[in-house]
């Protein structure tokens, strides 16, 4: 029998985190969460934690072990800066990368920090808090213009955010109402391709981004700093795509649509947005939308399909039609903004 996607033994994984990083042992590792990779919780001997990821095989976004050291070099340098990221660590014999021979075929792992504090979707942040968080991500995006790196990296662009999901939904549409609902997710998907491509050519606009920044992957400290971890799917895409996790758009809750004002004039104190990007949110939500059930059908010989029914396909059309009916206008031309961005 062949194998997919294998768990590996915890004691097997102490023993290797013993030989491969200089920490104090006996090591204790136990499974924090199974997804897009397998994650681990490194406990020493002496109480300090870490967290180790076992990456896994053929995920569509990453093509060699170039895109992985992407990520790790892009994590060293926002740590060598002063954000508030995890950072991984050197290994013993080597460098932060490592392979391990598992039965589906060879896995790489690398251990990181432990990031201290709650994530934020479990505490009550102040409104200030919540602007210092926008600031904070467009600082990230400012140190992120000036990394440097020969390794590769995807784009969320069009094909990623809208061509893939579409394409991944298709064998889900089995009635006639779902196809009606795929056909017209079609149609509105075209208008998001063209929306995004216009987007895309505003100056500044594009760069590298973290590309999965829900409250789930930020915790915030007992002193109030935030550190930012999970970012397996960072790549080139728009900046404003990092903000649209916590995008509400006008019929959400106040509390919610105060949380967002907060973010996004924290990040506009710091790396003014342009009136496009702005007003381009409605829009790339939806993107986000479609991706997100994209990226997790992507996952399903893993992690399974059970929960993609016809009725999820009705509540993505339902998402993705806001931005067909978002009133917000778009503006005619567009002045460079103040940000910098790899083009």
């Amino acid at each position: 029998m062949r194998v997919t996607h294998s768990l590996l033994h915890a004691e097997d994984l102490a023993r290797l985190v013993e030989r491969e990083y200089a920490i104090a042992a006996p090591v204790r590792v136990s499974l924090l969460n199974r997804g897009f990779n397998d994650t681990y919780l490194v406990a020493d001997v002496e109480g300090g934690r870490r967290v180790l990821r076992v990456y896994n095989r053929e995920k569509y976004w990453i093509h060699s072990e170039s895109d992985l050291r992407f990520e790790l070099s892009l994590l060293e340098h926002l740590a060598s800066a002063g954000l508030g990221v995890i950072r991984p660590y050197q290994r013993t014999l080597g460098d932060r990368l490592g392979r391990l021979t598992a039965p589906e075929g060879e896995r790489c792992f690398a251990l990181f920090t432990h990031a201290p504090g709650t994530p934020l979707h479990e505490g009550t942040l102040t409104v200030e808090q919540w602007r210092e968080f926008g600031s904070y991500i467009a600082r990230m995006h400012l140190e992120m213009d000036r990394f440097l790196t020969s390794h590769h990296r995807y784009h969320l662009d069009e094909r990623i955010l809208v061509e893939r999901p579409l394409a991944s939904l298709a064998p889900y549409a089995g009635s006639e109402r779902a196809a009606a609902d795929l056909d017209e997710l079609g149609k509105l998907g075209e208008r998001l391709t063209g929306e995004i491509q216009r987007l895309r050519s505003i100056d500044g606009a594009y760069g590298i981004i973290h590309a999965d920044l829900h409250r789930g992957n930020t915790n915030i400290d007992g002193d109030g700093r935030f550190v930012t971890f999970d970012f397996d799917h960072c790549g080139f895409g728009l900046r404003a795509y990092d903000l649209v996790a916590l995008y509400r758009g006008p019929d959400a809750p106040e509390e919610d649509r105060e949380r967002w004002a907060a973010v996004l004039a924290g990040y506009q104190r710091v790396r003014p947005l342009s009136r496009s990007e702005v007003a381009g949110f409605p829009v790339l939500a939806a993107c986000r939308a479609m991706w997100d059930i994209g990226d997790w059908l992507g996952a399903a010989d893993r992690t399974g399909d059970a929960w993609m029914t016809e009725a999820v396909l009705a509540r993505l059309l339902t998402d993705v039609r806001k931005a067909e009916s978002d009133p917000t206008p778009r503006p005619a031309a567009e002045q460079p903004n103040n940000g910098s961005g790899d083009g």
